[in-house]
C-alpha cells in the first residue's frame, strides 16, 4: 500500500498530531508511521464506502454517526492486514496521535489534509492540465477544435470536482462545530488553488501555440482562478442538489467556453468595458 511518502507529513500535520514523528515517512521504526496513516486510510475508506452506497450500515445509523472513532478503528484494523509491516492501531494508538477531548477534532483536520494529498485526487489534478497540452499541437494544427477539447476536459472536471465537493459537504455535515467548519473549508481552498495553479502554465503555451492574447488585464492565473471558480460553484450545485442531468453539464460547459474565449483580445485591443464606451461615444 501506498501513502504517498514524498509528502512532509510531518509539517502537513503540524499542531493537528500530538508528535511529528508519528507522521515521519522516515522514522526509524517506520511501523508508527505506518500506524498513523492506516488511521488516516481508514477514515478515507469510511467516507469513500459511504458517500458510494456500499456500505453495509443502514442510512439512520450513518445519520447518528457518520465517522466515530470506533468506526476508524474497526477500519484501520482492516487496512493493516494489508500492509507487510506489524503495525498497532488500537484505541490506545489513536490517543496517543491525537490525544485529548479534541482528539477528533484534530484527527479531522488530519484527514482532511490526508484527502487532499491523496494520490486520487493528484491523478485528477493532473488529467486536465496534461490532456490539454498533450492535444493543443492538435487544435493549432487544424485536427481538433478549441471548443471541443474544452467540452471533454470541462465535463470531465465538472464530474471529478462533484465528487470531490461531495466529500467536503459531507465531512462538514459531520458537525456544526465552527472550528471543524473552518478546517475543512481552508483544506478545500487549498485543493482549489492547486487545481487554478496546475493550470495557469497551460493557458501560457496555448497563447503561444495559438499565436492569440488575452484581453488588457487578464492573466493566466486570473483566468485559471475564474474557470475554477466557476467549475466550483456548478460541482457545489450538483453535489448539493443532485441535479446531475446533460442539461446542467451543456450549460456549464457552454459557460466555460464563453468565459475563456470573452478572455482572448479579439485584435482591437480594448476590452468588453472599453468597447462599449467608445460604442456610445
Amino acid at each position: 500500500m501506498h501513502f504517498n511518502d514524498e509528502v512532509d507529513w510531518p509539517q502537513v500535520f503540524l499542531g493537528y498530531i500530538s508528535r511529528p514523528s508519528l507522521a515521519d515517512p522516515h522514522n526509524p521504526r517506520r511501523s508508527v508511521y505506518v500506524s498513523t496513516m492506516v488511521f488516516l486510510e481508514g477514515g478515507l475508506r469510511e467516507i469513500d464506502d459511504q458517500l458510494s452506497g456500499r456500505n453495509s450500515r443502514s442510512r439512520d445509523e450513518l445519520a447518528g454517526a457518520r465517522l466515530t472513532r470506533d468506526i476508524v478503528l474497526r477500519r484501520a484494523r482492516e487496512i493493516a492486514a494489508e500492509v507487510p509491516e506489524e503495525v498497532h492501531v488500537g484505541a490506545g494508538a489513536f490517543r496517543d496521535r491525537w490525544p485529548g477531548r479534541g482528539g477528533m477534532a484534530n484527527f479531522f483536520m488530519c484527514l482532511m489534509k490526508y484527502t487532499c494529498t491523496a494520490p486520487r485526487w493528484g491523478l485528477f489534478l493532473d488529467y486536465g492540465p496534461r490532456r490539454a497540452l498533450a492535444e493543443l499541437p492538435m487544435v493549432q494544427s487544424g485536427e481538433r477544435e478549441l471548443t471541443d477539447l474544452i467540452a471533454r476536459i470541462a465535463t470531465h472536471d465538472l464530474r471529478m470536482r462533484t465528487r470531490l465537493a461531495r466529500y467536503w459537504l459531507f465531512q462538514l455535515s459531520l458537525t456544526i462545530d465552527a472550528k471543524w467548519r473552518s478546517v475543512a473549508t481552508k483544506a478545500y481552498r487549498e485543493m482549489l488553488e492547486a487545481y487554478s495553479t496546475r493550470w495557469a502554465p497551460v493557458y501560457e503555451e496555448g497563447l503561444q501555440l495559438l499565436g492569440v492574447k488575452f484581453r488588457p488585464g487578464v492573466t493566466p492565473s486570473q483566468l485559471s482562478s475564474m474557470v475554477s471558480a466557476l467549475t466550483s460553484g456548478f460541482a457545489q450545485h450538483i453535489a448539493g442538489t443532485g441535479e446531475d442531468s446533460r442539461e446542467s453539464r451543456d450549460q456549464f460547459v457552454a459557460s466555460v467556453q464563453a468565459l475563456i474565449f470573452a478572455a482572448l483580445d479579439p485584435g482591437d485591443g480594448d476590452d468588453i468595458a472599453g468597447a462599449l464606451r467608445a460604442i456610445l461615444r
